[in-house]
């Protein structure tokens, strides 16, 4: 049923289950100033990461092309994993190994939105970077010694499980050589925790001076930026009103223009009828094209009060008769 031979299959819980308590370690080192020894073992090994991220490889590997669909369906099933632990050691032991209700969108404290997305890029991450590796790790080793590995880790394991088990059910007050063997493995993981929170903290201590500088000419960066956009801004909108003011005074000359025009062109016209008598407005009013009889008329009308020669030319035809 599992997707790796089984020897494969529990060397991969085995190598994530100790990275995981090695995140656990870091993330809470960083965050509260002090080594953690985080888990429900006393040994290096948080089962949770192991349990998780072997059901991301199992379900997921043929979608690691697919993103969207990786990062969405491992934080999915990193979170059921957590929240069936959570639920598993809190009502078996009456005690929490994390607790989510101080963040936002959290369930009852097991689980939480944040954490989740936490939980799909790490696994998202895992499967690009971590499993190939891990993979290629375990195709190096021959047959015994991942035998000889899964069998000695499974003996630690049990061990680790059964001891923490009588610890926390208080078994190991009654029966001295089990608090011996808590005791030996605790400290063998304090101390292995504790060499990896200091290496992490003097990481931290010597490149802290160059990450308050970066941090402090990035604010500088931002605040010289943002001064130079507000001044941008302020001259864009000192220019805009320049320009419609300047459009406005185009608009109110081309007006001006348009009524002077317009008023001289009115008084030109006016003068021009003024001038034309009211007799030849008349004789205007009059004609109508293709009317011989009233152009006749007209034309009668015209000899007579403009021209006393029509009249004595009219008096001649009369009297030596109108031509045959």
């Amino acid at each position: 049923m599992l997707p790796f031979p089984i020897l494969d299959s529990f060397i991969m819980f085995f190598i994530y289950g100790i990275i995981g308590w090695v995140i656990e370690v870091i993330y809470y080192g960083v965050t509260e100033g002090h080594f953690i020894n985080r888990g429900f073992l006393n040994g290096p090994l948080c089962p949770v990461y192991g349990i998780g991220f072997y059901g991301v490889i199992w379900f997921f590997t043929p979608y690691v092309d697919n993103f969207p669909l990786l990062f969405f369906g491992s934080s999915l099933i990193a979170t059921f994993v957590e929240l069936c632990a959570g639920v598993l050691l809190y009502h078996t032991f009456h005690l929490r190994w994390w607790d989510y209700t101080e963040y936002r969108y959290n369930f009852h404290g097991y689980i939480c939105v944040r954490f989740a997305i936490y939980w799909g890029i790490a696994c998202s991450l895992g499967m690009y970077v971590l499993d190939p590796s891990v993979r290629w790790i375990i195709r190096h080793m021959n047959h015994m010694a991942r035998l000889s590995t899964v069998v000695i880790l499974c003996i630690i394991l049990g061990i680790d499980i059964v001891v923490s088990v009588c610890t926390y059910i208080g078994f190991n007050k009654r029966v001295r050589f089990i608090g011996s063997i808590s005791g030996g493995i605790r400290k063998t993981s304090d101390t292995i925790g504790s060499g990896i929170y200091n290496t992490v903290d003097t990481l931290m201590s010597k490149t802290l001076p160059a990450v308050e500088t970066t941090q402090q000419n990035y604010s500088e960066f931002r605040e010289l930026y943002a001064k130079h956009r507000a001044e941008e801004k302020e001259l864009s909108a000192r220019h805009r009103k320049e320009e419609r003011e300047l459009l406005a005074s185009y608009v109110a000359s081309g007006k001006v223009t348009i009524v002077k025009t317009r008023d001289a062109a009115g008084r030109k016209i006016a003068n021009t009828w003024r001038a034309v008598r009211k007799a030849d407005i008349r004789v205007l009013a009059n004609i109508r094209t293709n009317r011989r009889d009233d152009n006749n008329e007209i034309i009668k009308y015209m000899k007579e009060h403009y021209d006393d020669s029509f009249a004595m030319e009219d008096t001649f035809i009369k009297q030596q008769g109108e031509p045959k």
